[in-house]
């Protein structure tokens, strides 16, 4: 019982105590509070899905190099196939899979998980790669062998 006012006191006080310094700075803290950020300016343009589809998905091999250094040759159709082998040291195993085009990007499914993802690229400031996001992360880089 005894911790249960002791944690209630504690808390009470912290919230006057912050409720005396906003009053007390006029409120200045507030104003320091900033939502995080949401100008990606520094990245470069999105790729558009017909774009993607009209250089990439063409049945010509890519090499995937993820951020793990993990490499893979994919090789996706025009009809909306899709394939995956690792590039490794072990006896590589194909996966199949199937891809689709959307405003900003591409979704793709692969045998032995139904979940589609969606990806958006970037042309990579650094170099002839191209950068391949799932949300904020980098999921990839694109290039020709």
């Amino acid at each position: 019982m005894n911790r249960v006012r002791c944690r209630s006191s504690l808390l009470s006080r912290v919230v006057v105590l912050g409720g005396l310094a906003l009053v007390a700075t006029g409120g200045s803290a507030l104003a320091q509070l900033k939502p995080p950020p949401t100008d990606f300016s520094g990245l470069p343009e999105k790729i558009p899905g017909e774009e993607i589809k009209a250089t990439w998905f063409d049945g010509k091999p890519i090499i995937a190099t993820g951020p793990d250094g993990s490499r893979y040759q994919m090789v996706f159709t025009p009809d909306g196939k899709a394939s995956r082998t690792p590039i490794g040291p072990k006896k590589p195993k194909t996966v199949n899979g199937f891809w689709r085009v959307i405003a900003e990007g591409y979704c793709s499914r692969w045998a032995g998980n139904n979940r589609e993802k969606c990806f958006n690229l970037r042309k990579s400031p650094d170099g002839p790669e191209t950068v391949v996001r799932f949300g904020l992360q980098v999921a990839a880089t694109w290039m020709r062998p």
